[in-house]
């Protein structure tokens, strides 16, 4: 009864404050647990409080449902010190309709949030309220956050240009938005759709001047994003990728390509003051296919990695064969990805297999192959390598029998 007895007293002592573990340990295990698991986590003592708060805070992204998130922002904005926590911020909106108070309050919370290194706001393709992004000002000594990543479904106009003008430590920015000027052929269709839906918008509506009529030019100052090195343009004509990318270390790049701009597209990726490295092109004009390798080995000869994807034309084996030749013109190619509808006859077989060594043959520095049928291809080895000299190209499901 005695052990018994002196065994209830041990587990009656309080856990300690001060952990045996090292608090960089217990902040790594933090980094690992699950959103429900560190809520529960911050009210066990002082010490796991102050780790785990700092974790709960330190990342507030997409997967929050809209009402949660909504709370969040509101706990953001009633305390500075929780604000200052927080280094990824992701608000991801497109199935909604915020109202103005919402945009107010994340107006608030962005300008609480000066430690903040990776922003994501993705918005309802009528709304474009750039008025909430914090843009500093010689008459105020107030501090802002200094992003690495940025993907901003906003409209590509000069208040978001002189927001990206402000955030010099940007690596990572991804544009979603619509660009304001005739390069971009979607431009008056969403126009005419904004205007079609919400009626003329009175001037002291929050979204008028997100859906002004008159296009106006989206330009940055020359010193402008001098650290970018990935560039997402998902609906970006020539006009704003050329402004975007001229005389800036971009080496990683996804772009769209809208007739009659195709080769306006593809001349501004030229602009960039380092090689480009690797590419991804989304493909809305149909004549596209027919050209675009052999302009792209022309233009960029050390590409590593290029993925396709043509929305708006068929391609059949032959064409995918005849086209190998324009490989020939890279030099450092590793990976490529070409994926579009397979058209032609219902019965042709299509030898993805000999498509591969075709395409190898012309440029022997691929390594990983994927073409329509989803399937990947990469180099074996094997007798077969030595006997046709084209190299043994098998897929991953591919097999021997």
């Amino acid at each position: 009864m005695n052990k018994i007895a002196s065994a209830q007293v041990v587990f009656r002592v309080p856990a300690a404050i001060y952990p045996v573990l090292p608090l960089e340990i217990i902040d790594n295990v933090c980094q690992r647990l699950a959103l429900r698991d560190l809520a529960a986590l911050v009210r066990a003592n002082t010490t796991l409080n102050a780790v785990g708060t700092r974790r709960l805070y330190h990342t507030i992204n997409v997967d929050l449902p809209p009402a949660r998130l909504l709370r969040c922002m509101i706990t953001l904005d009633r305390s500075a010190d929780l604000a200052l926590l927080v280094r990824t911020f992701e608000v991801n909106l497109i199935a909604h309709m915020p109202t103005r108070a919402y945009y107010l309050l994340l107006e608030r919370v962005l300008k609480k949030m000066i430690h903040l290194t990776t922003l994501v706001v993705e918005l309802p393709k009528r709304h474009s309220p750039t008025w909430v992004l914090p843009v500093p000002s010689p008459t105020s000594p107030s501090q802002i956050f200094r992003l690495r990543s940025l993907t901003i479904s906003m409209h590509c106009k000069p208040p978001l240009a002189r927001f990206l003008d402000s955030q010099s430590e940007v690596t990572e920015l991804t544009l979603r938005g619509i660009n304001s000027d005739s390069s971009n052929p979607l431009y008056p269709f969403i126009t005419t759709l904004f205007h079609s839906v919400g009626g003329v918008l009175g001037a002291d509506n929050p979204f008028s001047a997100a859906i002004s009529s008159k296009p106006s030019q989206f330009t940055l100052l020359p010193t402008s994003l001098p650290k970018l090195s990935h560039f997402n343009a998902i609906h970006a004509g020539p006009t704003v990728i050329r402004d975007v990318i001229t005389s800036r270390p971009v080496t990683h790049m996804s772009i769209p390509l809208f007739p009659p701009h195709t080769m306006d597209t593809l001349s501004a990726l030229s602009l960039a003051s380092k090689p480009l490295a690797r590419l991804s092109v989304m493909s809305f004009d149909p004549t596209a296919p027919h050209f675009l390798f052999n302009e792209l080995s022309a233009r960029f000869p050390d590409l590593e990695a290029l993925h396709v994807v043509v929305l708006m034309a068929e391609v059949t084996a032959g064409m995918l064969l005849e086209w190998g030749q324009f490989l020939a013109g890279f030099r450092r190619l590793r990976y490529i990805t070409f994926m579009a509808a397979l058209g032609g006859d219902e019965d042709e077989e299509i030898d993805e297999r000999q498509i591969a060594k075709v395409w190898h043959s012309s440029c022997p520095t691929l390594k990983t192959i994927i073409l329509p049928q989803g399937k990947v291809w990469f180099e074996g080895s094997g007798e077969s390598e030595k006997e046709d000299g084209e190299g043994n190209w098998k897929c991953l499901n591919w097999d021997d029998d």
